[in-house]
């Protein structure tokens, strides 16, 4: 027998025990959100961040990421990716050749996400006192884009015979044993001691 206690809940009655309401702009990080402070205030925002609208984008990600850790004060503009649509007119008339991401610091817009991150290390200071150029960090930063070509080779351009997809699907496989022998050696989950530039990069 159905008991008017174990029925369903209407939308109605849902929405009012839904009194969540979630801070987009100091919270927790989110997509959605078009500015991000931090607690500062808005005025003290000099970043602009180009992305795309549904986050998907590898590369705006490593300086989303960046930008979260390091809690800079930003704002958002969503653009749409070239695979999706067409670019809007006014990020072409910024960024003419409408790839992402794109950043405006102080009034300069830079572009490429390497670019981008060296341009955020010199405003702002490295991530966790590792930069971009740290002996640490470059040689896992070419392991990086090793991994990249490795995984690009293989998947991304059609192989002339079965013979060839093995030797690319192999050295892709090699390329991660050395990914994973680089997280092997420091005891936490991270590429250095802490959270850094290059998890970021590997994003």
């Amino acid at each position: 027998m159905i008991t008017t206690k174990s029925l369903p809940l209407s939308w109605e009655e849902l929405q009012q025990l839904a009194t969540f309401e979630r801070d987009t702009v100091n919270g927790p990080t989110n997509s959605q959100t078009r500015l991000r402070l931090f607690g500062q205030a808005e005025s003290d925002v000099r970043v602009t961040l180009y992305r795309d609208h549904h986050a998907w984008c590898p590369y705006c990600q490593k300086v989303w990421l960046w930008l979260e850790e390091k809690q800079i004060p930003y704002r958002i503009e969503k653009v749409t990716m070239f695979c999706y649509g067409t670019k809007e007119k006014w990020y072409k008339q910024k960024v003419p050749s409408g790839m992402l991401p794109a950043l405006e610091l102080d009034g300069q817009v830079i572009t490429e996400s390497d670019d981008i991150l060296l341009a955020l290390e010199d405003a702002f200071g490295p991530l966790n006192q590792v930069g971009m150029g740290d002996r640490r960090a470059l040689p896992l930063r070419q392991l990086e884009r090793l991994l990249f070509r490795g995984w690009c080779t293989w998947l991304c351009y059609p192989t002339r015979s079965q013979r060839e997809d093995q030797r690319s699907r192999e050295q892709f496989t090699s390329i991660v044993a050395q990914v994973e022998t680089a997280l092997a050696n420091t005891p936490g989950p991270y590429f250095l001691e802490e959270f850094g530039i290059v998890d970021v990069v590997f994003t």
